[in-house]
């Protein structure tokens, strides 16, 4: 099952979905909305780890972990556990726009530090 066709994914959360992401890169298992596996195809401890950080930050998630099961296979699976206010779908999507903005946050602080 894919991002996009997940039973559980609403047309609200993937409004949040950017139109170049490509939703087969990410398999969703889960039978409850508050706790799901995410496979993400071609990724690897960078996001893995980013995400878990930032993810455990977050009030409203009670676990997150991630996996790589082999190193010769290119995959990454990360579990989310919420406490039921949102969805494990919702705290993934607001997981990376997060990870978005401290990205670009370190951009413009080093670029402001070059120019100077």
């Amino acid at each position: 099952m894919t991002l996009a066709s997940a039973p559980n994914a609403t047309d609200s959360c993937n409004s949040f979905i950017p139109p170049s992401f490509d939703v087969n890169k990410v398999e969703i298992i889960s039978d409850r909305p508050d706790c799901a596996t995410f496979i993400f195809t071609d990724e690897d401890h960078t996001l893995g780890n980013s995400l878990h950080y930032v993810l455990m930050k977050n009030p409203k998630v009670d676990f997150s972990g991630y996996s790589i099961p082999h190193p010769s296979d290119n995959r990454m699976n990360l579990r989310i556990q919420t406490k039921g206010h949102i969805s494990a779908q919702e705290s993934l999507l607001q997981g990376l726009n997060d990870i978005k903005d401290i990205s670009a946050h370190i951009l413009d602080t080093f670029n402001n530090t070059a120019d100077n």
